[in-house]
């Protein structure tokens, strides 16, 4: 069965970090193999070793681990950033074109700027 996986995403999660070294460990028991978590396919040896083991644990860890990696690569609404004050909305004015009343000038060194 060849099926194509989705795209995984590379973002480290602290719950991912710590099932990928979980992981490490039980591929290095049953297989001898270091996987690096340091190199850029890390995720995909994972997977690819999970999918070989006999360990039931290993296997339910790479099924795991795929859906944290599928889920997170899914894009999310963009939604417009909303500037906050201590927790709570803020509404900010859009800025006026700068106009100058009629009325004011400035006086720069004695002469009158208008």
């Amino acid at each position: 069965m060849n099926t194509t996986r989705p795209a995984l995403n590379n973002e480290l999660s602290r719950e991912r970090v710590r099932l990928m070294l979980m992981m490490r460990r039980l591929v290095r028991e049953e297989f001898g193999v270091t996987v690096l978590l340091s190199d850029d396919n890390s995720l995909e040896e994972l997977l690819a070793f999970a999918e070989r083991a006999r360990n039931t644990l290993l296997r339910q860890m790479g099924r795991e681990l795929e859906a944290l990696a599928t889920a997170t690569a899914e894009p999310a609404a963009a939604e417009p950033a909303a500037l906050l004050y201590r927790g709570a909305p803020v509404h900010v004015p859009a800025p006026a074109a700068e106009a100058k009343p009629a009325d004011v000038r400035r006086i720069y060194r004695g002469q009158v700027v208008g």
